[in-house]
C-alpha cells in the first residue's frame, strides 16, 4: 500500500461535472466498509461546471485529527485546469495519475499517464471516466479492496447504470494492474 504510516490521503481532481465527488464518496464508503476511519471533503465552488474541482479522501487506521488534505499521497487529475491547480500538491514520492488527454496538452513531469477517458469511451460512455479512474487509482494504491469498492459503487449509482459502472471499474482496475509493476510493488488486494 502507499499509506504513509497508517494514513492515505487521496485527491481526485478534474472539471466540475466529471463525477469526482461521487468517486470520492465511493472511495470513502469502501474504506468505511473495511473498518477504516474516513473523511471525504469536496470543493467545487463557482467552478461547479467546467472549472477545477476536487474531492479529498482520507483513509486511516487511526482517528483522523485534521480533515484537510494538503499533500495527497495519491493525486488524480482528469483535466488541464485541475493539473495546473493541484498537480504540484502531491506528497514527495506520492503517486500522480493523469489522463492521457491532459498529458497531450501540457507537460506532466513524472506523473503516471493512463488512457482513462479513452477507456471510458470504449466501454460505452465518457460519463464513467470517474469510475475508470477510481478503479485504476485503487488498483495502484491498494487503498481498499476491489470487493469493497465494487459494493460501495453499487450502492451509489442508479440501478440501470450498475452494469456500465461495474465494467468501468473492472477496466480501470485492469489499467492500474498493468501499470503497477513498474512503479509500485504488487498489493495483496
Amino acid at each position: 500500500m502507499t499509506y504513509r504510516g497508517d494514513v492515505l490521503r487521496v485527491r481526485l481532481s478534474g472539471r466540475g461535472g466529471q463525477g469526482l465527488i461521487l468517486a470520492g464518496l465511493v472511495l470513502a464508503e469502501a474504506g468505511s466498509r473495511e473498518g477504516l476511519h474516513v473523511v471525504q471533503t469536496q470543493s467545487y465552488g463557482p467552478e461547479a461546471r467546467l472549472g477545477a474541482s476536487k474531492s479529498d479522501v482520507i483513509l486511516s487506521r487511526e482517528d483522523i485529527a485534521f480533515p484537510g488534505v494538503t499533500e495527497p499521497d495519491v493525486l488524480l487529475c482528469l483535466s488541464r485546469d485541475a493539473f495546473s491547480k493541484y498537480g504540484a500538491t502531491a506528497a514527495a514520492g506520492g503517486l500522480r495519475l493523469v489522463d492521457r488527454q491532459v498529458a497531450a496538452e501540457i507537460p506532466v513531469g513524472d506523473a503516471l499517464v493512463l488512457p482513462l477517458v479513452d477507456t471510458a469511451q470504449s466501454i460505452g460512455d465518457v460519463i464513467v471516466t470517474n469510475v475508470v479512474a477510481l478503479g485504476a487509482l485503487v488498483a495502484l494504491s491498494g487503498a481498499v479492496s476491489r470487493s469493497s469498492l465494487r459494493d460501495a459503487l453499487r450502492g451509489r449509482v442508479k440501478p440501470q447504470l450498475v452494469d456500465l459502472n461495474e465494467r468501468a471499474l473492472a477496466a480501470g482496475w485492469e489499467l492500474g494492474e498493468k501499470a503497477a509493476s513498474p512503479i509500485l510493488p504488487a498489493t495483496s488486494r
